[in-house]
């Protein structure tokens, strides 16, 4: 292992190489494994790399869960949620590369302001809604909510995380039994052991997210977990007096210990303060959520530099929702192109770049060839047939979500060893 001095301290960081990524710094620790900093080989991009160890899976359940977990970030697709780039299945490992989420947790973010101001702690309330909401209309419960799971990104916009807890409503009215998350955030049904709809813990979950932002406290809060539960159960809490009246309003028609007889999260939508106080986007950077819509100069870039991979190839993974090398690349290109370019996609233009890939663009979104079957066209592209580029997104059975990509990986290989300074910033405080 090398080392190198920065300051007057020197830190060593265990570099490997997973198939198209090298591993930098730990950016915490999971039940089973722990998740990486690490950098995309192809386009240089930062990623978050959840490592998942075997040897750590001790059981079915376990088993079950990894599983839930990639299936369900499989099915989501919304801009203030993380985004699933690959899958990668290892001999001893399975690695879940997502998007790097470079401002931290919302939870340290209180912290150092010690509250938000209204106005602000509305902006963030609005996109936990928004990705709550289309969760729920795509039958997942998160079941984890609180604000370590909630990242702010370059542009101080939220992501959710951490969907391991997370299930999938079978139907409208089924409901769960088994009790998890913080204990801080705990409905009281969960608590008092009973079967709970899981939308409903959901939003009292962010009824506790909402308090904290704004009072820069938790309103149930106890050293002793048996008296903490005693008083979530309860449903007695302070609001501070410098909370105006709408906010106390919709928290305390949050917390609710009765879950029949909680606010939904439609019906929070259409509160006052929530209307009123936060008037941005429902989602902020909608051009960066581009899996609805191919970005042909994209594609281009890609066939044009990797003489391994089609437009055929890279298209059809896009349209059936895979999770590989390939879709990995295109999407972290694109984010770095709305990001740094602000990219609106263009009809004409991409028109332009789909001919020059030997592909013929209409209007409403059909995609046809142009080369003989026997040729390959111009930028690597194949002669296959495309489907329809709008095909993609109906929803997959949920049996066939699940599909590991096995990739030739030197993932259990260890490169080199490098020094770097690793910014773990000041230790996790508590909000009181």
């Amino acid at each position: 292992m090398s080392s190198a001095t920065s300051g007057s301290s020197t830190v060593r960081v265990r570099v490997k190489r997973v198939s198209n990524y090298i591993t930098g710094k730990s950016l915490g620790v999971g039940t089973f494994g722990d998740v990486r900093l690490a950098t995309h080989l192809i386009t240089g991009e930062r990623v978050a790399l959840k490592v998942l160890d075997k040897s750590r899976i001790q059981c079915e359940d376990d088993f079950k869960r990894i599983v839930r977990e990639i299936q369900v970030l499989k099915l989501l697709d919304h801009s203030n949620i993380v985004r699933l780039l690959e899958v990668i299945d290892t001999p001893r490992h399975i690695y879940l590369v997502t998007e790097y989420v470079d401002n931290g947790e919302l939870f340290n973010y209180v912290v150092q302001k010690q509250k938000l101001s209204e106005e602000e702690a509305c902006k963030y309330f609005h996109q936990i809604v928004s990705a709550l909401s289309y969760c729920h209309s795509r039958k997942v419960c998160h079941r984890d909510m609180k604000l370590e799971n909630v990242l702010l990104d370059s542009a101080y916009n939220i992501k959710l995380i951490d969907f391991g807890l997370s299930n999938i409503l079978m139907t409208d009215e089924a409901k769960f039994k088994t009790a998890c998350g913080s204990p801080s955030y705990a409905s009281p049904e969960m608590l008092s052991g009973k079967k709970y709809h899981g939308p409903s813990i959901d939003v009292w979950a962010i009824g506790i997210i909402l308090f904290a932002m704004i009072c820069g406290h938790l309103p149930f809060d106890h050293d002793n977990t048996e008296t903490l539960y005693k008083k979530i159960i309860s449903g007695v809490f302070h609001i501070p007096a410098h909370v105006s009246p709408e906010a106390a309003d919709l928290i305390s028609k949050i917390l609710v210990v009765n879950p029949e007889k909680r606010i939904s999260l439609d019906e929070i939508m259409k509160h006052p303060w929530y209307v009123q106080c936060y008037t941005g986007p429902e989602e902020p950077n909608p051009e960066l959520k581009m899996s609805k819509v191919v970005d042909f100069r994209i594609i281009y870039t890609m066939v044009t530099k990797i003489s391994d991979w089609s437009a055929t190839k890279i298209i059809r993974s896009l349209n059936n929702n895979r999770h590989n090398q390939m879709t990995a690349t295109y999407f972290l290109l694109c984010e770095r192109d709305a990001q740094v370019n602000g990219y609106k996609w263009n009809f004409e233009e991409q028109r332009k770049y789909a001919e020059a890939l030997n592909f013929e663009l209409e209007e409403d979104g059909r995609l046809t060839r142009k080369a003989d079957p026997e040729t390959k066209p111009e930028g690597g592209a194949t002669a296959d047939a495309v489907e329809n580029i709008e095909d993609s997104h109906s929803d997959p059975n949920l049996e066939n979500i699940l599909t590991i990509q096995r990739e030739d990986t030197q993932s259990d290989r260890p490169l080199t060893d490098l020094t770097s300074e690793q910014g773990h910033g000041p230790g996790r405080s508590k909000l009181k």
